[in-house]
C-alpha cells in the first residue's frame, strides 16, 4: 500500500524542481509557494517588485551533487521558464497567475526533460454579472514521496489539481449575499504505477451567506461537502468530507483579518481493519467515520508604512492536493512545509507568523511555521508527523542597476509512530544558504548570478546558476526618492477568490 521507492529507483520524473526552485527565483517572481524544501527556497520574496509581474527566463545551472548521496554525482541544467505574479479584476473577467515554473533539460541526458516547478492559476467569467459567473482554476506543484531520505530529484512527485463549476450570487438586502459554489474537479500524478496513485474525481459543493456591517467587515457563515473518488482504489480509500463554519472578516488600508471556527466529518471508504474470528485475526474492509473541531486565524497588519506582520494558524482536514492549493492564498508571507505523496484525508494544524521590512534600498523578510499532520488512516510510510520552518531574506540595492540577496532556511521533520524503512531516519534537518546578484541590463532585461549551498541529512551541494530574464510585462520600478508603498497583504493573497 502507497509503495515509495528506494534512492536511485526512479528513472522518470526527475524534478528540476530540486535545484531549480531554490536558484531561478528571479526578482519579478511571486510570494514564497507550495512545499517548502531545502531545495524549493522561494528566496525571491525580498527583492520583489509591487503590482503585476511576468517574466521569460533561461540560463544554466549546475549542482554537485543531486542525489545527496556520500559519493553523488554533478549535473549541469539547462531551464526555460515563467515567473511572475498577475491579478486583475474587470466588470466581466477576473484572473490570476502565480508562476515560478520552467521546463528543465540535463545536459548529461541522464533525466528526461520535464516541467518543474510550480504555478497557480484562475479565472472568474461573468456571464449574468453580479449573479451568474463561471470559475476555473489550475493548480501545479509537487509533493515529497518518500518521508525518509532526501528530498531530491527522485523524491519528488508531480500533482495537477483543475477545478471548473458555476458560482451564483444572491443579494437578498444591500448589506446580504449568499453564494453557492458546485465544482468538479480532477486531480492527476505524474507517478508511475508502483507509486502513489493520486488520479481522482472530486465533486464538490459550497454554501456561503454574509452579512456586511460596514465597508471594511462582515460575518459569514459556511457549508460544503466534497466527494473524493481515486481511480485507484486498492491503494487508496474513496472519502467525503463535510465541513461547516462561521466567521469574522475585516479589511482595509492597514489590516488584513479573518478569523473561524467550524466542524468537519470525513467518510473514510473500504479501511482495512483486523478482525478476530474463530480462525485468527483477518483483515475486513469497512467504512469509518471521523469527525473534530476547525479553526482558522490570519491577520496581516501594517504597523508601520514600512514594516508588515503577519500571523497564521489553523486547523482542518484535507488532504495533499487540496493542502497544496491552500498554501496560495495567505496573508502576509506566504510559506508551506513538505507535503507527502499521500491519497488519504489527515488532520492538518498549523502556526506561524512572519513580518517584512522595506526602505528605500532594503527588504527584509523573517519567516517561521510549525505544523503537524495527522492521518485519519495510518500507513508506515505516510507517517503522522511534525515540521518546523524558518527562513529569512535579505535584498539590498547596490547601486541602480544591482541587487545582492541573501538567505538562509532551515526545516526539520520528525516522523511520529512509524516505523522507519531501511536505510531510512524518523527525523531530519535540511539547512540552505543562498546569495546571488542581480544586474538589470535593460529597462526589462535582467542576469541573476546564483550560489546556494544545502544540506540534508549531514549531504551537502553546491549550487552555482546564472538566470536571464525578460520582462513579459514592464514593472513600474520606483523611484529612489520615494518611500515603498507596502501592503497589508502579500501579492498572492490579493488574488481573486479560489473556487
Amino acid at each position: 500500500m502507497h509503495q515509495r521507492p528506494v534512492p536511485g529507483s526512479r528513472p522518470r520524473y526527475r524534478g528540476a524542481f530540486v535545484l531549480w526552485l531554490t536558484l531561478a527565483a528571479l526578482p519579478v517572481a511571486g510570494q514564497m509557494m507550495g512545499p517548502l524544501t531545502g531545495q524549493s527556497l522561494f528566496f525571491n520574496q525580498a527583492s520583489n517588485p509591487h503590482g503585476n509581474s511576468l517574466a521569460a527566463n533561461a540560463g544554466l545551472l549546475y549542482n554537485s551533487n543531486v542525489s545527496y548521496t556520500a559519493n553523488g554525482t554533478s549535473a549541469t541544467l539547462a531551464l526555460v521558464g515563467l515567473s511572475g505574479n498577475i491579478t486583475h479584476q474587470g466588470p466581466r473577467l477576473d484572473y490570476h497567475l502565480t508562476s515560478d515554473i520552467a521546463v528543465v533539460k540535463y545536459l548529461n541526458g541522464a533525466f528526461p526533460t520535464e516541467p518543474s516547478g510550480y504555478l497557480d492559476a484562475g479565472a472568474e467569467l461573468q456571464i449574468v454579472p453580479g449573479f451568474f459567473s463561471w470559475i476555473v482554476q489550475n493548480t501545479y506543484s509537487e509533493v515529497q514521496i518518500n518521508p525518509y531520505v532526501p528530498v531530491t530529484t527522485n523524491n519528488i512527485e508531480h500533482i495537477n489539481n483543475f477545478s471548473t463549476g458555476p458560482r451564483f450570487t444572491l443579494r437578498p438586502t444591500l448589506r446580504t449575499s449568499v453564494t453557492l459554489e458546485g465544482t468538479y474537479s480532477y486531480v492527476s500524478g505524474s507517478a508511475p504505477a508502483e507509486f502513489v496513485n493520486f488520479d481522482s474525481q472530486r465533486y464538490r459543493g459550497s454554501l456561503e451567506a454574509e452579512r456586511a456591517f460596514s465597508s471594511t467587515s462582515s460575518l459569514y457563515v459556511l457549508g460544503s461537502y466534497e466527494k473524493v473518488d481515486f481511480k485507484d482504489q486498492v491503494d487508496n480509500n474513496n472519502f467525503s468530507l463535510g465541513e461547516a463554519a462561521a466567521g469574522y472578516r475585516l479589511s482595509d488600508s492597514r489590516t488584513a483579518l479573518d478569523i473561524s471556527g467550524g466542524y468537519s466529518k470525513i467518510r473514510v471508504e473500504d479501511v482495512l481493519v483486523p478482525v478476530h474470528s474463530i480462525i485468527g485475526v483477518v483483515e475486513e474492509r469497512e467504512t469509518q467515520t471521523f469527525g473534530g473541531a476547525t479553526w482558522n486565524f490570519n491577520l496581516s497588519r501594517l504597523i508601520t508604512p514600512s514594516q508588515r506582520v503577519a500571523l497564521f494558524g489553523g486547523q482542518q482536514y484535507t488532504d495533499a492536493a487540496t493542502a497544496l492549493r491552500a498554501s496560495f492564498n495567505q496573508p502576509g508571507s506566504g510559506i508551506a512545509p513538505t507535503q507527502l505523496a499521500a491519497g488519504g484525508p489527515f488532520q492538518y494544524r498549523t502556526f506561524g507568523a512572519s513580518w517584512r521590512f522595506e526602505a528605500l534600498r532594503t527588504t527584509l523578510d523573517v519567516s517561521v511555521l510549525a505544523s503537524r499532520s495527522r492521518f485519519l488512516v495510518i500507513s508506515p510510510l505516510t507517517p503522522d508527523s511534525n515540521s518546523k520552518l524558518a527562513n529569512v531574506a535579505l535584498a539590498r540595492q547596490l547601486g541602480p542597476v544591482l541587487t545582492w540577496d541573501i538567505g538562509a532556511s532551515y526545516q526539520r521533520w520528525n516522523s511520529i509512530g512509524a516505523q522507519v524503512p531501511i536505510n531510512g531516519q524518523a527525523s531530519w534537518n535540511m539547512f540552505t544558504a543562498f546569495t546571488n546578484l542581480q544586474w538589470r541590463v535593460g529597462e526589462r532585461l535582467g542576469l541573476r548570478f546564483l550560489y546556494a549551498r544545502t544540506s540534508q541529512l549531514g549531504v551537502g551541494s553546491n549550487q552555482v546558476g546564472i538566470i536571464a530574464s525578460y520582462d513579459l510585462i514592464s514593472v513600474a520600478r520606483q523611484a529612489s526618492a520615494e518611500l515603498p508603498q507596502l501592503l497589508p497583504t502579500s501579492p498572492a493573497s490579493l488574488q481573486s477568490p479560489q473556487p
